[in-house]
């Protein structure tokens, strides 16, 4: 029997997932900043919630918690430069 808690992961590695098909799909017509967002978004929910549903050498704990927090530090940045676009051109 599962957890609550390997259910919300697989939630959010699911949820990981949409938000790289739909930064994928919209190469075209979003601009760069919104698929830096979402990529950036998916690859930290994927990075923070993969160890906890499989078992990684603990050699690789490391790694992957500072790409976690690389990735949001950059959406972060990209949502600020999203909301500063959006008040500028209102």
């Amino acid at each position: 029997m599962q957890k609550h808690g390997d259910k919300i992961a697989y939630f959010f590695i699911a949820f990981a997932i949409i938000l790289l098909v739909r930064a994928l799909g919209g190469i075209g017509r979003l601009t760069i900043t919104t698929i830096m967002l979402y990529v950036s978004i998916a690859v930290s929910l994927l990075a923070s919630n993969m160890p906890r549903v499989l078992d990684i050498p603990l050699h690789y704990a490391y790694p992957v918690r500072c790409v976690e927090y690389f990735t949001f530090g950059t959406a972060v940045v990209c949502f600020i430069a999203l909301c500063l676009h959006h008040m500028i051109m209102a």
